[in-house]
């Protein structure tokens, strides 16, 4: 069983974020370049530079692989909160404003409501 509660810190954002990487399954494989650029308790700012494999065939980034982000952007604002595990989202709200095209970086900012 997964631990539910650790230290906050840097660390185990960097620790999530590598378990996304490592674990195997849809994250690894549309993922492996998110970088966490900042962190601190509450809020932490990722990235992602655009890639062949995220396009969709208008050759611009897929809508699914925003949502993940999105997704995985909010595991690791928990993660600044002390929390390694903490279940499986039920709801995703997300508006598209704009598309990215290969070669774009992504910025994604994860805060807990």
């Amino acid at each position: 069983m997964l631990p539910t509660t650790v230290l906050r810190s840097p660390a185990l954002v960097q620790k999530v974020l590598k378990s996304f990487h490592t674990e195997g399954g849809y994250d690894s494989l549309v993922l492996p370049g998110l970088k966490v650029i900042n962190s601190e308790e509450g809020r932490v700012r990722a990235e992602f530079t655009v890639e062949k494999q995220h396009l969709n065939r208008l050759k611009s980034v897929h809508g699914g692989l925003l949502a993940t982000v999105v997704d995985v952007g909010g595991s690791l604002a928990l993660a600044s909160k002390g929390l390694y595990a903490t279940g499986v989202s039920t709801d995703i709200n997300i508006s598209y404003i704009s598309s990215a095209k290969e070669g774009d970086v992504v910025s994604v900012v994860g805060l807990p409501l």
